[in-house]
Order: structure tokens, then sequence, then C-alpha cells
């Protein structure tokens, strides 16, 4: 029997590249995402280089409350999750000072309000079925304060420390549900950073810079052994290692060069 996932962004980016793989894998996708036509075009995309695939997209804005209850009765419908890839979530490049409140709250709601409806409603209709794991997407910027960038890291951090803490809640009750939180560095081939209006901002085309292929390999290692977090790219997990080392006055100029626009 197939297992299933749903993916959250599952058709661009990390979620579409993530969803390829899992294909190879014998899964059947749940997708939700914002744009019909994107959900669309990918699922076409996928079915031609996997004809036999099951993918099923809804568009959904996972910003309204109701669209969580929505989506659970939807996967109950499909037989239950195995993974459920809580991967949407945006950024918008700029001073917070200077920047909408409402662009700033928006990203608040995407990134950390949905993702943690999404595991709490989900989380308890998995450990009844017999368990599965729950992804949590997170940013490398959630170890660091970034300026311009400075609410979107604040929500990735948010990702990252729930989602360690409730790893370890959940291992220390036996629970047959696993939590794994992935940090990806910048990923130069999504449309994050055209989206963010950032695509000329150093960490782009740094040496930490990374694709979706490789983010999306990095997060199946780490499912498969079993790991609660993930840093993806080699080049990012040695600068991660260095900065448990360094000055804190050298990280934030580190950080505050790669967040420049060049």
């Amino acid at each position: 029997m197939s297992r299933t996932a749903l993916i959250s962004g599952g058709s661009s980016g990390i979620g579409l590249a993530l969803s390829e793989r899992l294909l190879e894998r014998g899964f059947r996708l749940l997708w939700v995402s914002l744009d019909e036509d994107e959900i669309a075009r990918a699922r076409q995309s996928l079915l031609a280089r996997h004809p036999d695939a099951e993918i099923e997209g809804r568009a959904m804005d996972l910003a309204d409350p109701q669209s969580v209850a929505r989506l659970v009765q939807w996967a109950q419908g499909e037989g239950g999750l195995d993974l459920l890839v809580n991967n949407a979530g945006f950024g918008v490049y700029g001073a917070s000072r200077d920047m909408a409140v409402e662009a700033e709250q928006a990203m608040i709601n995407v990134n950390a309000r949905a993702l943690h409806a999404m595991t709490r409603a989900f989380l308890p209709l998995m450990e009844s079925a017999g368990g599965g794991t729950i992804i949590n997407i997170a940013s490398n910027s959630a170890f660091v304060p970034t300026p311009g960038l400075a609410v979107y890291a604040a929500t990735k951090a948010f990702v990252r420390h729930y989602s360690n803490a409730l790893s370890q809640e959940l291992e220390q009750s036996g629970s047959s549900v696993r939590i794994m939180t992935v940090c990806p560095s910048a990923v130069s081939d999504t449309p994050f950073k055209e989206r963010a209006a950032a695509k000329d901002v150093r960490t782009f085309s740094s040496f930490s810079a990374t694709t979706a292929g490789e983010v999306a390999s990095d997060i199946l290692k780490g499912y498969d052994r079993g790991a609660s977090e993930v840093i993806t790219g080699a080049a990012m997990r040695r600068a991660m290692w260095l900065m448990r080392f360094s000055p804190a006055p050298l990280v934030r100029w580190l950080t505050r060069r790669e967040t420049q626009r060049i």
C-alpha cells in the first residue's frame, strides 16, 4: 500500500523538488498551495516524468484559519497521512520600520501560525493512525537575527524552537510521530528571492547558497536516518559549526554582509 504525503507549498521550490523524490519512493502526494494554475502546471510536469503518479492539489490560503480544518477533512477522506511537510512560507526583504505592518503580520500568519495549526491538527490524527513524520521547514535565518529579513527570521526561529521542543516532548512521551526540523540556507533556484524582492541580495550567490534539489536530498537523508534536525548544504553546515566558536560581533558583521544588496 502506498504512503501518503501532504506538502504545503508543494507545487514550487523545495516542495516541488521534494515531491519528485517522494514519487520515486512510491508516495501519493497531496498538495496545498495558493496558486491553482501553478498546481496544475507542476502536476502536469511531474506526470510527464512519472505517468503512474498520484498527485492531487488544492488551492488554499493557509492564513485562513478555516483552511486547516478543510485540509484535515480532505486528508482523512484520502485515508490519512504518513508524512506532513509544512513547507509553505514567504519572506519580504526590507527594513522592518519601512515595511507595511500588514505585510509583516502576513508572514507571521503563514510562516508561524499556520505551521503551528497544521502541526497541532495533524499530530493526534497521525498518532491515532499508528504514527508518521512531520517535517517543518525553518531556515538558517533561525539561528541569528537577520537584518532586512527581521520578521521572516523571527518566524523561522519560532519554527525551529517550537519544532525541536515538540520533538523532544514526543520522544519523551513515546509518541509514534516524529518531528524533523529543516534549516535550509539561501536557495538560489526557487521563486522565494523574486517574491521577496531579494534577488540581488548577496546570500543567494554566496558560497553557502544551495538548490532546491540539494535541499530535498538532504531532507530525505535526514528522514531516513531519523534525524530531529537537518541543516542543508555542506558549506552551511561547516559555517554553522564555525559560528558556534566565533565572537558575536563577527557573526553580526557576517550576517549583515550576507543580507546586503550587491
